[in-house]
């Protein structure tokens, strides 16, 4: 467990990329608060499914990585987004984004529903 941790923070980016999917959430939040990450991983990571919903909402959570569009594109079409994170960054899909969401049978079907509505108003 230490030595998992001490990868997880210090480790290279494959290392990381394997952690992140660890079980335990102590690593997962320890791989994203590592100083090493960059947003080139938390955009690949935020279209994992394989990644627990936790990950996912710390992403969410932290304002510079959701400064970058393909971030939230990422969380927004990824099945294991918690609904209320999916929901909030609908706002700011571009129309074809929101179109493939639209008819997208992966994500939750409120989601799908709000992006046929936004769709509709613009």
């Amino acid at each position: 467990m230490p030595e998992k941790l001490k990868a997880a923070t210090k480790g290279t980016k494959e290392m990381r990329a394997i952690l992140v999917r660890d079980p335990n959430k102590l690593i997962c939040a320890a791989v994203m608060s590592s100083p090493k990450l960059t947003e080139q991983e938390v955009e690949g990571i935020a279209r994992m499914a394989s990644v627990s919903d936790d990950v996912l909402r710390i992403i969410g959570a932290n304002r510079a990585w959701m400064k970058n569009y393909k971030v939230a594109a990422g969380l927004t079409r990824n099945p294991k987004t918690p609904l209320a994170v999916s929901l909030n960054l609908l706002h700011r899909m571009n129309d074809r984004d929101l179109a493939t969401l639209a008819v997208d049978r992966n994500v939750p079907e409120q989601l799908r529903i709000a992006a046929k509505k936004k769709i509709g108003k613009s």
